[in-house]
């Protein structure tokens, strides 16, 4: 039943997903290119992604451990901590985009790229706790893969901004 619950939180993020982003932007503000318009709607799409993710790792990680299969402790603070830092950093970086809407200039690529050094850190962290403290292996597979998502996210947004 435990890897039950777990299981349904990857295949429910999995299975979520944006809708299709628009090739073509028309009423485009003064000074934007077709290509900034597109990356700054990538890089939303992506970040809402993110967001997903780390909802459904932060409710993996409290029910591995109201299940006891992530004892209390300094490993399950650590993990929440990092998440809790990731999070902040997608919300920052979302609601700047969102204000200036289409706008992919250097200050947002600037704003975006600091962003997501820190969800990189965050990344960090969790890997450097290596989810050793989950007892089941398979249930540890499945929350690191969530982990993967997150740096895979992270560098696509990054690649918009090179």
């Amino acid at each position: 039943m435990k890897k039950k619950m777990i299981w349904v939180l990857v295949v429910g993020l999995t299975l979520s997903g944006c809708a299709a982003r628009q090739k073509t932007v028309t009423n485009l503000p003064a000074g934007v290119t077709q290509t900034q318009a597109q990356h700054w709607d990538a890089a939303v799409a992506n970040l809402d992604k993110i967001a997903q993710t780390v909802s459904t790792l932060r409710q993996a990680v409290i029910t591995l451990n109201q299940q006891k299969l992530l004892p209390d402790g300094s490993t399950y603070v650590s993990i929440l901590t990092a998440i809790g830092k990731i999070d902040q950093a997608e919300i920052d970086a979302s609601n700047f985009l969102k204000a200036q809407p289409q706008n992919w200039g250097v200050d947002a690529q600037t704003k975006v790229k600091n962003e997501m050094a820190i969800i990189q850190q965050g990344i960090a962290t969790i890997n450097a706790q290596g989810l050793t403290g989950i007892k089941d292996q398979n249930v540890q597979n499945q929350v690191q893969q969530l982990v993967n998502n997150l740096s895979s996210l992270t560098a696509l947004i990054l690649s918009l901004a090179a």
